[in-house]
């Protein structure tokens, strides 16, 4: 009778474990993913000051040619000149005092036909894999849309916003069980393009298409379960602009404190992004190269932290320019020091626009790391950069 009973108390054992093993514990979760401990008692303004100085991971995955588009993911990854990713690189980012690495993304090759728009596997394992590197460096890592032509801002494109939840909805689940240090960025510098309102504000029915279309991204992640219930998610103004009249329409829901604003910013621009302007010095001690800076900041902080609302500068940078190797390295690690210097006084982190191009061969010469190598080409604007955020 004794040996009936243990072997009855076996089986029902095993059926536990097995019945277990097949349902995942907490909706949205994947079997294959654990929980991760996540800090829920850290704010966005916490979390913003924690990310510090960043890297964007530019020109790689989200690299993007209409009529020409890549057929596997590697192909994409390299289409635009950069050598394929590697934890190396990663590696040489969390030494050098980066604490976090933007990963931006284009989905539209991979993600199927309505109604499911399934996302390719092959795609959002490689983007698995280069956050898992990150967080094995402790670092913070967004992950974003980019480059995407289905999100074109208009109260009419009624599929843009089915695009959007269904592939935010895929993303959400597959990193349904990470920590706080992931963040989720709903769409990049979403604008109209090719047209004349693409880089002049938009108009109020784009702008106010993007707060909506910001709204059912935050919806979507929130209902995947998990820890998406309290991630951080990062939502843009048109175009990511900080420009007032793009601020004045910025809708930001106020129940949510662990949605955080993103913008960008390149300025001044004729010394910062514009190719044709000969202009490339740069001297702190002049009321004419910093007036820009200043202006940008405090927009910013009387529009957003001042009022409770944690901001991210996920792009910034100033080009090469210049007719040595050299070029104009030192008025770029000025201008760098003097940028990061406002910026993390408000606790703004600050995201250099790497796109891996280095010279002025070509309309954007952004690049500080040698991804081949793993070096770096320009040590003193990292140094500028990272140390303001010590």
């Amino acid at each position: 009778m004794l040996e009936k009973r243990l072997i009855a108390i076996i089986l029902i054992i095993v059926v536990t474990i097995l019945g277990l093993a097949a349902c995942p514990s907490t909706p949205g979760v994947s079997n294959s993913v654990d929980l991760m401990p996540f800090n829920e008692n850290i704010t966005a303004f916490q979390v913003a000051r924690a990310m510090g100085a960043g890297w964007n991971l530019g020109n790689t995955l989200e690299a993007y040619s209409q009529g020409n588009m890549p057929t596997t993911v590697s192909a994409q990854e390299t289409s635009w000149g950069n050598p394929v990713t590697s934890r190396e690189m990663i590696e040489l980012l969390a030494n050098s005092e980066f604490r976090t690495l933007r990963i931006p993304i284009t989905w539209e090759r991979f993600i199927g036909p309505a109604p499911n728009y399934k996302i390719d596997t092959a795609m959002i394992d490689r983007v698995q894999e280069i956050v898992d590197w990150a967080f094995e460096f402790d670092l913070y890592v967004i992950i974003n849309t980019h480059h995407e032509r289905w999100n074109f801002p208009s109260s009419e494109n009624e599929e843009a916003v089915k695009i959007l939840t269904a592939l935010w909805t895929q993303v959400g689940e597959r990193f349904a069980g990470y920590s706080e240090k992931l963040i989720f960025e709903s769409m990049n510098e979403p604008r109209m393009f090719d047209t004349r309102f693409e880089w002049s504000g938009g108009t109020p029915e784009s702008r106010g298409t993007i707060n909506i279309w910001n709204q059912a991204f935050i919806e979507a992640i929130r209902a995947t379960g998990g820890n998406n219930d309290k991630r951080f998610l990062l939502i843009p103004t048109y175009a990511a602009s900080a420009d007032q009249k793009v601020l004045d329409d910025m809708w930001v829901p106020r129940r949510d404190n662990r949605v955080m604003v993103s913008v960008h910013a390149y300025t001044p621009y004729d010394l910062a992004l514009n190719t044709r302007s000969p202009r490339y010095t740069f001297d702190p001690g002049v009321a004419e190269d910093v007036r820009e800076i200043d202006a940008l900041f405090e927009r910013l902080s009387s529009q957003f932290i001042y009022q409770g609302r944690a901001v991210v500068m996920g792009e910034m940078g100033m080009l090469y320019k210049g007719t040595s190797d050299e070029g104009n390295v030192e008025n770029r690690a000025a201008w760098a020091d003097y940028y990061t210097g406002k910026a993390a006084a408000l606790g703004i982190p600050c995201l250099w626009w790497d796109n891996g191009i280095r010279t002025t061969t070509n309309n954007e010469a952004f690049a500080l790391m040698n991804r081949r190598d793993v070096t770096w080409h320009y040590p003193e604007i990292v140094e500028a950069m990272v140390k303001n955020f010590r």
